[in-house]
């Protein structure tokens, strides 16, 4: 069995390749993206447990769409887009629940500090904190990190476009990234804002 049907994440990857390049290239490309997750998995089996495991997939399947000739990046970025904006949907609908916005903008700091935390892998430098504006620089993710010891530093950029997306999806918190460390940036400097006015 291909380990990449196993990935939750990227299963539907499979289906938007197809769309895109044929159903027979895309069963080529994710059978040849299987291979290669087995392959780093052999040599590498402490990866299996890493912080940023997730990274292990995209950069197989970035590896075999290169190998095909495909743009990796641009259909790897394009889905992790189309993930976030279906995340987005579902975060909204929770947020839009009454007072639930007000809930998570009370306890955006312990969120954060959680989703961004050592013990995840992460390195992290608080700028600012509620009410004006919740602002967290993070130095170091566990994803790139990942991704550029495995020499393919740009693979992980869909995990960044889909951060990006989903995090459009709270209703009356405005969020800003202008950059990313996966981007070649000093920091993924996140700011958050409190606003009425955003749906």
């Amino acid at each position: 069995m291909n380990p990449l049907n196993r990935q939750w994440f990227y299963r539907g990857f499979r289906r938007r390749i197809a769309a895109s390049l044929g159903r027979d290239a895309a069963d080529r490309i994710w059978e040849d993206a299987g291979n290669e997750y087995r392959h780093i998995l052999a040599s590498r089996p402490e990866l299996k447990r890493h912080k940023g495991a997730m990274t292990l997939p995209a950069v197989a399947l970035y590896r075999a769409l290169t190998a095909s000739g495909e743009d990796a990046e641009g259909l790897l970025n394009s889905y992790g887009e189309a993930m976030g904006r279906r995340f987005a949907r579902i975060i909204h609908a929770l947020t839009s629940l009454p007072g639930a916005d007000r809930l998570v903008w009370r306890h955006v700091g312990s969120i954060m500090k959680k989703m961004s935390s050592e013990k995840l892998g992460y390195r992290s430098q608080l700028v600012s904190e509620p009410p004006e504006m919740y602002g967290v620089d993070i130095l170091s993710c566990p994803y790139h990190e990942l991704a550029k010891a495995l020499g393919d530093e740009r693979a992980v950029l869909c995990i960044c476009h889909m951060d990006k997306e989903y995090s459009q999806g709270f209703r009356h918190i405005r969020y800003d990234r202008n950059s990313a460390v996966s981007e070649g940036a000093r920091a993924c400097e996140y700011r958050l804002r409190f606003d009425m006015k955003k749906a």
